[in-house]
Protein backbone atom coordinates (compact mmCIF):
# COMPACT_ATOMS: atom_id res chain seq x y z
CA UNK A 1 0.00 0.00 0.00
CA UNK A 2 1.47 3.25 -0.84
CA UNK A 3 1.28 6.09 1.53
CA UNK A 4 2.64 8.39 0.26
CA UNK A 5 -0.17 9.10 -2.25
CA UNK A 6 -2.64 9.25 0.88
CA UNK A 7 -0.26 12.19 2.66
CA UNK A 8 0.33 14.50 0.00
CA UNK A 9 -3.25 14.35 -0.71
CA UNK A 10 -3.94 15.79 3.16
CA UNK A 11 -1.01 17.87 3.15
CA UNK A 12 -2.48 20.09 -0.36
CA UNK A 13 -6.32 19.65 1.39
CA UNK A 14 -6.04 20.17 4.83
CA UNK A 15 -4.04 23.81 5.38
CA UNK A 16 -5.27 23.64 9.02
CA UNK A 17 -3.04 20.47 9.99
CA UNK A 18 0.99 21.82 10.84
CA UNK A 19 1.85 18.26 10.66
CA UNK A 20 1.12 15.10 8.15
CA UNK A 21 3.00 11.88 8.04
CA UNK A 22 2.97 7.94 8.38
CA UNK A 23 3.60 5.67 11.15
CA UNK A 24 3.92 2.19 11.06
CA UNK A 25 3.25 1.73 14.81
CA UNK A 26 0.43 3.29 16.56
CA UNK A 27 2.29 3.51 19.90
CA UNK A 28 5.11 5.03 18.07
CA UNK A 29 3.08 8.14 16.70
CA UNK A 30 1.27 8.67 19.95
CA UNK A 31 4.54 9.10 21.80
CA UNK A 32 6.39 10.66 19.85
CA UNK A 33 6.55 14.81 19.89
CA UNK A 34 4.38 16.14 17.07
CA UNK A 35 3.11 19.56 16.45
CA UNK A 36 -0.72 20.04 16.55
CA UNK A 37 -3.06 19.57 15.22
CA UNK A 38 -1.57 16.70 13.20
CA UNK A 39 -2.41 13.30 11.33
CA UNK A 40 -0.48 9.88 10.55
CA UNK A 41 -1.42 7.83 8.21
CA UNK A 42 -1.21 4.16 9.17
CA UNK A 43 -1.42 1.23 7.08
CA UNK A 44 -4.82 -1.39 8.93
CA UNK A 45 -4.75 -4.22 7.05
CA UNK A 46 -4.70 -5.65 3.16
CA UNK A 47 -6.70 -8.79 2.17
CA UNK A 48 -7.15 -10.45 -1.08
CA UNK A 49 -9.40 -12.47 -3.19
CA UNK A 50 -9.43 -14.34 -6.56
CA UNK A 51 -11.66 -12.38 -9.41
CA UNK A 52 -12.62 -16.18 -10.79
CA UNK A 53 -10.77 -14.94 -14.13
CA UNK A 54 -11.05 -17.74 -17.00
CA UNK A 55 -7.90 -16.44 -19.00
CA UNK A 56 -5.66 -14.57 -16.17
CA UNK A 57 -5.55 -14.19 -12.90
CA UNK A 58 -6.61 -11.21 -10.83
CA UNK A 59 -7.10 -10.14 -7.17
CA UNK A 60 -8.89 -7.81 -5.88
CA UNK A 61 -7.48 -6.55 -2.77
CA UNK A 62 -9.02 -4.28 -0.18
CA UNK A 63 -6.38 -2.11 1.74
CA UNK A 64 -7.65 -0.83 4.78
CA UNK A 65 -5.42 1.85 6.27
CA UNK A 66 -6.37 4.78 9.17
CA UNK A 67 -5.82 8.10 9.89
CA UNK A 68 -4.61 9.01 13.01
CA UNK A 69 -5.97 12.43 14.17
CA UNK A 70 -3.96 14.71 17.64
CA UNK A 71 -5.61 17.91 19.07
CA UNK A 72 -5.16 19.21 21.86
CA UNK A 73 -7.23 22.14 23.94
CA UNK A 74 -6.07 22.21 27.57
CA UNK A 75 -9.22 24.47 28.46
CA UNK A 76 -11.13 21.02 29.64
CA UNK A 77 -9.39 18.61 31.26
CA UNK A 78 -12.10 16.15 29.93
CA UNK A 79 -11.70 16.82 26.67
CA UNK A 80 -14.86 18.22 25.39
CA UNK A 81 -13.34 21.21 24.33
CA UNK A 82 -11.14 19.02 21.89
CA UNK A 83 -13.25 16.83 20.71
CA UNK A 84 -15.59 20.03 19.52
CA UNK A 85 -12.00 20.84 17.79
CA UNK A 86 -11.78 17.45 16.23
CA UNK A 87 -15.30 17.71 14.51
CA UNK A 88 -13.69 19.90 11.95
CA UNK A 89 -10.56 18.48 11.18
CA UNK A 90 -12.72 14.88 10.39
CA UNK A 91 -15.34 16.50 8.39
CA UNK A 92 -12.21 17.89 6.50
CA UNK A 93 -10.41 14.32 6.39
CA UNK A 94 -13.75 13.28 4.99
CA UNK A 95 -14.15 15.47 2.52
CA UNK A 96 -10.01 14.78 1.52
CA UNK A 97 -10.62 11.27 1.15
CA UNK A 98 -14.37 9.57 0.58
CA UNK A 99 -15.29 9.32 -3.01
CA UNK A 100 -11.03 10.31 -4.26
CA UNK A 101 -9.48 7.81 -6.75
CA UNK A 102 -5.77 7.27 -6.22
CA UNK A 103 -5.45 5.71 -9.33
CA UNK A 104 -8.64 5.40 -11.79
CA UNK A 105 -6.63 2.62 -13.73
CA UNK A 106 -6.35 0.03 -10.61
CA UNK A 107 -9.01 0.94 -8.29
CA UNK A 108 -12.48 2.24 -7.20
CA UNK A 109 -12.85 5.32 -4.51
CA UNK A 110 -11.74 5.45 -0.82
CA UNK A 111 -14.61 4.82 1.66
CA UNK A 112 -15.14 5.49 5.33
CA UNK A 113 -15.96 2.71 7.20
CA UNK A 114 -15.64 3.83 11.00
CA UNK A 115 -14.03 5.62 13.57
CA UNK A 116 -13.08 5.55 17.50
CA UNK A 117 -11.52 7.27 20.03
CA UNK A 118 -8.29 6.01 21.03
CA UNK A 119 -7.15 7.83 24.36
CA UNK A 120 -6.99 11.37 26.03
CA UNK A 121 -3.73 12.03 27.30
CA UNK A 122 -2.56 13.95 30.26
CA UNK A 123 -1.14 16.40 27.75
CA UNK A 124 -4.48 17.55 26.83
CA UNK A 125 -3.90 15.59 23.72
CA UNK A 126 -6.93 13.93 22.58
CA UNK A 127 -6.01 10.87 19.59
CA UNK A 128 -8.98 9.88 17.33
CA UNK A 129 -8.86 7.46 14.27
CA UNK A 130 -10.43 7.43 11.30
CA UNK A 131 -10.51 3.91 9.41
CA UNK A 132 -10.78 4.06 5.15
CA UNK A 133 -11.06 1.11 2.63
CA UNK A 134 -9.55 1.46 -0.74
CA UNK A 135 -10.67 -1.61 -2.99
CA UNK A 136 -7.77 -1.96 -6.02
CA UNK A 137 -7.19 -4.79 -8.86
CA UNK A 138 -4.25 -6.70 -10.01
CA UNK A 139 -3.70 -8.63 -12.91
CA UNK A 140 -0.89 -11.12 -13.55
CA UNK A 141 1.20 -10.94 -16.55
Amino acid sequence: MDLSLIVVRLKAQLGALRSVGVSVDLDAAIEGVVAMPAAFVLPLAESGRDMGLLSQTGDCVTQAFGVLHCVSNRRDAQGGAALADLKAHRLALRQALVGWVPDATTGEPVRFTDGRLLRLDGDGRLWWIDQFELITYYWSP
